[in-house]
């Protein structure tokens, strides 16, 4: 047996072809060369992942920036900037290092553009002679050039007298610089004013929607079956007048594109009288409806529902509840109002809806006429109003991110 084992041991000692030592150094390199692909691939999902959310949200905030009109070029570039350094800091240790953003604006397009580029080094797989990995990293805002006719129903009754209507003509205005800013803008934006109280005061047009002249321009809501409609103020579907009524001393503005207009009638709102929000519902829709083309002068016409590249909405904000109206027979202002703002919306009509320092029966109901929670805001101070018709103007822009 001795012998037997001495003559195995000087085979294997004299065995030259090495193939177990040769196939186990291959594959333990082939394992460390996965392995290295696989940390440093990890590495820059890691790099890529930081810097995609730190350009988006630069991209966003730029975008932000320029929708609302009040920054130039250099200022939303310097906003951008730092929107991203701050992102990519807050983010924690990293795997590599990124280039300064370059931000492109371009106000005629509509477009943000957010550029930088990730370095990562490599680590084991320097051994394959991968030294690093550049990454370009390209983000972009991009508005929807939607053209946009937007009616407002504006509460001005007695409510919403000092601080509240100063409140609401600052936020109106900041909608009107969004939507129409002073450098222009690729769409055709046109924007209607209904200021409700107990009453419309329908100005001019008062004659030819009751079918009487003369007398007081207040006007109301209308009977029969096309009462909750937008159907043509015609023959039995013409709208009530009463002299005996109070409206408001501003009477409804067609659809314009003239913002010094616009701003120059929010401007003199006062306050007084109760709340008709069924009135200001329904002529808010009036102003976009091609149903009343015949009311309206040539510049005022909106188009026709369904028209490509068109948005069409309103917005019916109020601090209190609906409490005046004058048809019985058609229920209350609120029942009004919802039937009113359920026709329009199957009319493809967006009603967004703010409710201002309003008691809850009031929230509801704007709840109930909004086309959902996304349409609907609650604000109990000023600033917070402000900041509902800034994010409805930057939802009617379409703002959105193109990678």
């Amino acid at each position: 047996m001795a012998a037997w084992l001495l003559r195995k041991s000087s085979s294997f000692a004299g065995d030259r072809r090495g193939t177990v030592a040769m196939i186990f150094g291959l594959m333990s390199f082939a394992f460390l060369m996965v392995a290295g692909v696989a940390i440093d691939y990890g590495r820059i999902i890691h790099m890529n992942k930081r810097m995609m959310n730190a350009a988006d949200a630069a991209a966003l905030a730029a975008g932000g920036a320029l929708l609302d009109g009040r920054l130039n070029d250099d200022e939303i570039e310097l906003l951008a900037q730092n929107y991203f350094n701050k992102n990519m800091e807050q983010a924690g240790s990293s795997f590599g290092s990124y280039s300064e953003p370059e931000v492109t604006v371009d106000r005629v397009g509509g477009d943000i553009v957010i550029a930088s580029v990730a370095t990562v080094p490599m680590s084991i797989t320097k051994i394959a002679g991968f030294t690093e990995v550049r990454m370009p990293v390209n983000v972009a805002t991009s508005f929807d050039q939607q053209d946009v006719e937007l009616g407002l129903a504006l509460d001005v009754t007695g409510s919403m007298r000092g601080t509240k209507l100063t409140d609401l003509k600052n936020a109106a205005k900041d909608l009107i610089d969004i939507l129409m800013p002073d450098s222009g803008q690729s769409n055709r934006v046109r924007i209607g004013l209904a200021p409700y109280a107990a009453s419309i005061n329908a100005g001019s047009y008062a004659e030819t929607v009751t079918g009487h002249s003369g007398g007081h321009n207040c006007v109301h809501e209308r009977t029969g079956a096309e009462r909750f409609t937008d159907a043509a103020p015609i023959g039995i579907n013409m709208l009530k007048r009463r002299d005996s009524m109070s409206c408001p001393s501003t009477t409804v503005q067609a659809l314009t594109d003239n913002k010094s207009l616009l701003k120059s009638s929010i401007d003199s709102y006062s306050a007084s009288g109760r709340t008709a929000g069924h009135l200001g519902a329904a002529w808010a829709w009036y102003l976009i409806s091609p149903a009343w083309n015949a009311i309206w002068p040539s510049s005022g016409r909106p188009v026709e529902y369904g028209t490509n590249n068109t948005t069409k909405a309103v917005i019916l904000m109020t601090d209190g509840i609906f409490n005046q109206w004058y048809e019985s027979t058609n229920g209350s202002s609120e029942a009004q109002a919802r039937a009113v703002c359920a026709d329009m919306k199957s009319k493809g009509v967006a009603v967004y809806s703010v409710a201002f320092q309003a008691p809850s029966t009031a929230q509801a109901l704007l709840q109930d006429c909004s086309s959902g929670s996304s349409f609907y805001y609650s604000a109990e101070n000023g600033e917070e109003l402000r900041q509902a018709f800034t994010e409805i103007a930057k939802t009617l822009n379409n703002l959105r991110l193109t990678n």
